[in-house]
């Protein structure tokens, strides 16, 4: 006869990883920057031009890179706010809606 292993004690914490050590989530943070500065009208942004830009330094706030990409961007829309750039940033993260990238 068999025995059945011990039960596992019941979960008392939750663990979160935001930072990428346990799972790596850069692309999705890419592809909502994509999609964010895409839909604020800077077309040019690509995975490319994050990494040029991620490449530099100072660029660890997606929500300020997205901004600074769509301000530097010809067909950027004028006028955008941050707090605009960083609501949109986060329906595209967090699911509210698609993100479509090339």
């Amino acid at each position: 006869t068999t025995e059945s292993p011990p039960p596992l004690p019941k979960a008392t914490t939750l663990l979160l990883d935001m930072d990428g050590v346990l799972a790596e989530v850069s692309k999705s943070y890419r592809a909502s920057i994509i999609a964010t500065c895409h839909a604020f009208g800077a077309t040019s942004v690509t995975h490319d031009v994050i990494s040029e830009w991620k490449a530099r330094g100072g660029c660890n706030n997606d929500w300020v890179l997205s901004y600074d990409l769509i301000q530097s961007d010809p067909n950027g829309k004028d006028g955008v706010t941050l707090e605009e750039v960083t609501e949109t940033f986060e329906q595209f993260y967090q699911g509210v809606t698609d993100v479509k990238t090339n």
